[in-house]
């Protein structure tokens, strides 16, 4: 059998990290990602790095009360490029990767873990109201508007009906 054509992945760079990576993003317009997951003792581990000659770069270390399931930069202005993450706790959190220790926008958005996350009226469309969605383990799906604390639709399981996890959403 010919290899020539078949497909290939080639490893570039390879770091070592102390935690369970659950998501990786890219920043858009940048040459820097951020990689979301949880610590051995269930704390959130939210990391920056940058590409850097070959190599990439440590720029950012967050640890967090929870473990970061999901993010998205999908809701977010290219200029602004916050970072909304759904947690193991089912906290909704917007960050400021310039200024990580307070959230620009958090709820409760759920009981229990935040599987998915998906966002919109940032940089795809060019404007338009910053809409996150949310599924999480308690089968509920939560359309968030970062204006309003409460969430502007609410999909959830009929009374006395079993609750499956939500495990995709997306624009």
């Amino acid at each position: 059998m010919d290899t020539t054509d078949a497909p290939q992945i080639i490893e570039h760079i390879n770091k070592g990290i102390n935690y369970t990576p659950y998501d990786n993003k890219w920043v858009p317009g940048s040459a820097r990602f951020v990689s979301l997951g949880i610590h051995p003792n269930a704390k959130g581990a939210l990391q920056v790095y940058q590409l850097a000659k070959g190599d990439v770069e440590l720029t950012l270390d967050s640890t967090k009360t929870s473990g970061i399931k999901c993010g998205t930069f999908g809701a977010s202005s290219f200029e602004e490029r916050h970072l909304a993450c759904g947690d193991h706790n089912g906290k909704l959190a917007v960050y400021d990767l310039d200024n990580i220790d307070r959230p620009v926008f958090e709820q409760q958005a759920h009981i229990g873990i935040i599987n998915a996350i998906d966002g919109c009226g940032g940089m795809d469309v060019g404007g338009g109201a910053p809409e996150l969605v949310t599924g999480g383990r308690d089968g509920c799906v939560r359309l968030w508007d970062t204006r309003v604390p409460e969430p502007v639709l609410a999909l959830e399981p009929g009374e006395g009906q079993p609750a499956r996890d939500c495990w995709t959403v997306a624009f």
